[in-house]
């Protein structure tokens, strides 16, 4: 086994650069290298150090700490905590059943880890993996071919293909589980959920923050990490209506820091609502850092930490000291899903859900109301259209066939129907008053009518029945109307529009309708049978 005496005479032979004792890094942070241990200034992640203990070859080892510097230094924190993992997890973790020496056999041991790995990603569809560990031994046979890194094996990586990342096929695929959510049977239930969450826990109001945000603006939650209270902007004060914007940072590769670039988003006052919830909860902490006996204020994040960042605290990143990472983010999405038990209508099982699904929901909702390629770029924050063009092949896609079955079946999961339902005109309010009976008109065969029940709003009502009927809490449908014979029209004409116009919106906005229509004919039976 080489001793870092023989690896120090390499060093001092050829006028290599060793591993200084701090590395600055693109963005300005300085990284403590002294030690086999670093810890990286990256607060969106838990874990953020890099243990080289791990890589038990010492030229390896120097190697590998040789490119994290490299990468620290020219591209970013992200890009040097990535080359390490991806290089232990796909080459070095194996290294063990190679017994890579350190003499003659080291250069034809080393090759022969690496042509086993790709051949099994290659079998496993996952080449795309290799990307990084292969600039890796390029880079070292490049700058290195005298610890036993061959320059001509390099030269044969380089002029591999390595397909990109399938970030889309989850999109194709309309995965179940990891695709975007049924927009007519999923996506409701989450908003539903939202709306009705009264709660005041500081927890629970980042879940509903973190879910507004994700349905809304569809981003990473790498972004969501870094957003800060001072983001939140209501740009009219002493108007009635109020307007408000959210100062989403980027986080673009060419940035030194997360916060460089601003895009401004404009919020609904509903989910803005729910930002002043949070950041009035957020009042009573207290986030100014105590820090060798100083006293460091810190900018207040809209999802605080109060346990604080590790990897911040461990890397001296203290502006980011109280940040939530990624996988918070992902948790609270997850914990508010489990705390209100959403059943998808789906599966069947509990709604599986994060920052990913809900990008892609809401991308693919907007390319089948028929948004342009660039403004859906723009919306998910894209500098070009070529990554949208996943969600515009997917556009028809996301309305399925809805029978009169699936419809009752689905009904139960869905709760759209928030009315009453009634025996006679003596238990409606509104009862008395012919002007507040409501009809339902076959818009295929308008002779076809039917009388389905009492509207209880007392003034002048402003949605469109009967179609919005259904859908308020105010509808007092009669029990032994017709509402099986609506279903089947409803049904009817979601198909012929469907058919007719090719506009997959056309049918999410029946489905909402038809599932509380359902719900009605499934409360009034049960009504029947009790009877």
């Amino acid at each position: 086994m080489v001793d870092d005496t023989s690896l120090n005479k390499l060093i001092d032979d050829h006028g290599w650069l060793d591993t200084p004792q701090s590395i600055i890094t693109r963005e300005g942070k300085e990284v403590d290298s002294s030690s086999e241990r670093w810890h990286l200034p990256y607060s969106i992640w838990k874990s953020t150090s890099l243990d080289f203990n791990k890589i038990i070859n010492l030229k390896i080892r120097w190697s590998v700490k040789s490119y994290v510097r490299d990468r620290l230094e020219r591209s970013s924190v992200h890009a040097g905590y990535s080359v390490f993992q991806h290089v232990y997890t796909e080459f070095l973790r194996y290294a063990a059943d190679f017994d890579i020496q350190h003499g003659k056999q080291f250069k034809e041991q080393l090759i022969s880890l690496i042509e086993s790995r790709i051949s099994v990603t290659r079998k496993e569809h996952r080449l795309w993996a290799l990307y990084r560990p292969i600039q890796w031994y390029i880079y070292c046979a490049e700058n290195y071919p005298e610890l036993g890194f061959c320059p001509a094996y390099a030269m044969e990586l380089e002029g591999m293909s390595i397909p990109g990342n399938p970030k889309g096929e989850a999109v194709r695929m309309e995965d179940p589980d990891k695709g975007p959510l049924h927009h007519s049977l999923e996506l409701p239930l989450l908003i539903a959920a939202m709306k009705n969450d009264t709660s005041k826990e500081l927890k629970h109001l980042q879940e509903k923050v973190a879910v507004a945000l994700s349905i809304a603006f569809g981003r990473n939650p790498a972004n969501l990490t870094y957003l800060r209270e001072e983001d939140f902007i209501d740009l009219t004060p002493e108007a009635e209506e109020r307007c408000y914007i959210l100062k989403i940072p980027r986080i673009k590769k060419k940035q030194l820091s997360p916060r460089d670039d601003f895009l401004d988003e404009y919020l609904a006052p509903l989910y803005a609502n729910y930002i002043i919830e949070l950041i009035d909860k957020n009042a009573a902490i207290n986030t100014e850092l105590q820090f060798n006996n100083r006293v460091i204020p810190n900018p207040k994040p809209l999802f605080i930490n109060q346990n604080g960042n590790r990897a911040a605290l461990l890397s001296s990143d203290f502006e980011n000291a109280y940040n939530v990472t990624s996988a918070d983010i992902t948790g609270l999405l997850k914990s508010f899903v489990a705390r209100h038990n959403l059943i998808s209508p789906v599966t069947k099982s509990l709604l599986q859900v994060n920052t990913r699904r809900l990008r892609y929901t809401l991308a693919t909702g907007l390319a089948a109301e028929g948004i342009s390629k660039k403004e859906l770029a723009r919306i998910l924050d894209h500098t070009d259209t070529q990554h949208v063009l996943v969600y515009f092949e997917m556009a028809g896609k996301v309305v399925e066939h809805l029978d009169k079955a699936a419809a009752k079946g689905l009904s139960r999961y869905l709760q759209f129907f928030k009315g009453k339902v009634i025996d006679s005109d003596d238990e409606a309010v509104n009862g008395e008053r012919a002007d507040k009976h409501i009809s339902y008109i076959d818009e295929e065969n308008p002779t076809d009518q039917e009388n389905i029940g009492v509207c209880g709003e007392s003034s002048i009502c402003h949605l469109d029945p009967p179609y919005s009927c259904y859908l308020c809490p105010k509808f007092q449908p009669y029990r032994h109307a017709g509402h099986e014979h609506v279903l089947e029209c409803l049904l009817q004409n979601r198909e012929k529009r469907l058919e007719k116009y090719e506009n997959a919106r056309l049918g999410i906005q029946l489905d909402e309708v038809i599932a509380a229509v359902a719900q009605v004919t499934e409360l009034c039976a049960e009504g029947n049978n009790n009877g």
